[in-house]
């Protein structure tokens, strides 16, 4: 089990939700934690929540210059955290055009891949990269065929790797009902409603927290021995 105290780990993504709820876990253990996401004003406000050593930079992880960008000023790295999202992709699939899939899986799958290959160079051998995926690229839900294209790729796309970049361990988190920022954007009534549905239907009886992510994050990045996994983190969904 790899102790956290003066790594260096840059998430992106990190300055909301699942990804902040990381930094912060990881930096309370001793790491020195990046951040980094498109808003210089979300990172401001993310850095004065997490404890510990800390540092943040803007970067759309969409784009190989700014990636590139990122990783010049960052420098060395122990290990990567992948937990930014996308536009969205989702509802019903007669809905979904193909240019919105486009677009959300450039700016999520291509993103996960771009951000891996600039920051091979960069990132320790024996270090590791964490993706954040989610459950519906393995469960059948309504709505979801956008989601679970992006995710079923980068979920296969994470297993693959941990062979192909092996001393390096890549391991894949998937998050299901998780209660986030992401759901900010809905009413009270339509969030509650949302909730309810699906709530029915989980084991434990509730939405998961960010706290229960991060969690399950911070096992794969310290695990040394833990390479190729798929980790569910959905109350049961499955």
């Amino acid at each position: 089990m790899e102790n956290l105290k003066n790594q260096r780990i840059l998430i992106i993504g990190g300055s909301s939700g699942m990804g902040l709820a990381c930094a912060r876990r990881l930096a309370s253990k001793g790491a020195h934690v990046i951040i980094a996401s498109r808003s210089q004003a979300s990172l401001d406000a993310a850095l004065t929540t997490v404890p510990g050593s800390a540092s943040a930079h803007v970067v759309d992880f969409s784009s190989e210059s700014s990636l590139e960008a990122l990783f010049s000023a960052v420098g060395r790295i122990d290990h990567l955290v992948l937990a930014a999202s996308s536009s969205a992709a989702w509802g019903p699939f007669r809905d979904v055009s193909g240019a919105v899939l486009l677009k959300a899986f450039e700016q999520k799958a291509l993103g996960y891949w771009q951000s891996i290959r600039v920051a091979l160079p960069h990132l320790r051998k024996d270090g590791s990269v964490t993706l954040l995926s989610g459950t519906a690229s393995r469960t059948a839900l309504m709505h979801t065929a956008g989601l679970a294209a992006i995710n079923g790729a980068i979920t296969q796309m994470g297993q693959t790797l941990a062979m192909e970049l092996a001393p390096l361990r890549v391991n894949v988190v998937s998050p299901g009902l998780i209660d986030t920022p992401a759901y900010d954007h809905l009413s009270h009534e339509a969030k509650t409603a949302l909730f309810d549905g699906m709530i029915k239907d989980l084991h434990v009886g509730r939405a998961g927290t960010s706290e229960e992510v991060a969690q399950a994050m911070e096992f794969v990045i310290t695990n040394d021995f833990t390479t190729g996994a798929l980790i569910d983190i959905d109350g049961g969904s499955r």
